[in-house]
């Protein structure tokens, strides 16, 4: 009978334990449904440095700009049917000057800075940042809009194309240097 007593009591502890568990579980649960509905961090202004891009070898992507999660609140923009869109009409020109001028921007960087190519191949390089192209021209354009920088379209997408280029040859420079480095 005693060992039946015992047995009843530790259940008694063990349940009187878990309740205990459950009841701050509870409480913290609480508290994180809280801060959920209650979000308490102020971003206030995010300044993008493009200098501070690492390319260290050719493996994934080259990235020039976003990332996907930075691209979330950047809304499509598309204009009215018959004039070729905006940001269509920009992509063609910068993907024309990319796949027309890389090779020899590549090469042109490489001997100016005494860098070796090695055995890097540029239409790799190029087409990597070709698939970037689309995430630059939308940061670009909110950037224009969070400045309030009142530019014509053909203003807008002349500014647009040359912050790019310069992005473009910035990178190309960082990345022949980190490349000539390693080697």
């Amino acid at each position: 009978m005693n060992d039946w007593n015992s047995y009843m009591y530790n259940i008694l502890k063990r349940m009187e334990e878990q309740d205990r568990k459950i009841k701050s579980f509870e409480s913290r649960l609480g508290q994180l449904e809280q801060k959920e509905t209650n979000p308490q961090n102020t971003i206030e202004k995010i300044e993008y440095n493009f200098d501070q891009l690492k390319i260290e070898n050719l493996d994934g992507t080259l990235h020039i700009g976003l990332s996907p999660n930075d691209l979330k609140d950047i809304e499509d923009l598309s204009l009215p049917q018959g004039k070729k869109p905006f940001k269509e009409e920009l992509l063609s020109d910068l993907n024309l000057y990319l796949n027309e001028n890389g090779p020899n921007l590549i090469r042109t960087i490489a001997e100016q800075n005494n860098f070796s190519t090695g055995d890097t191949d540029p239409n790799i390089l190029i087409q990597d940042m070709v698939k970037q192209l689309p995430e630059r021209i939308a940061f670009y354009e909110e950037d224009c809009k969070r400045n309030n920088q009142e530019f014509s379209e053909d203003q807008k997408k002349r500014h647009i194309a040359q912050q790019i280029k310069s992005e473009i040859q910035h990178s190309l420079y960082t990345y022949l240097e980190r490349n000539d480095q390693s080697q």
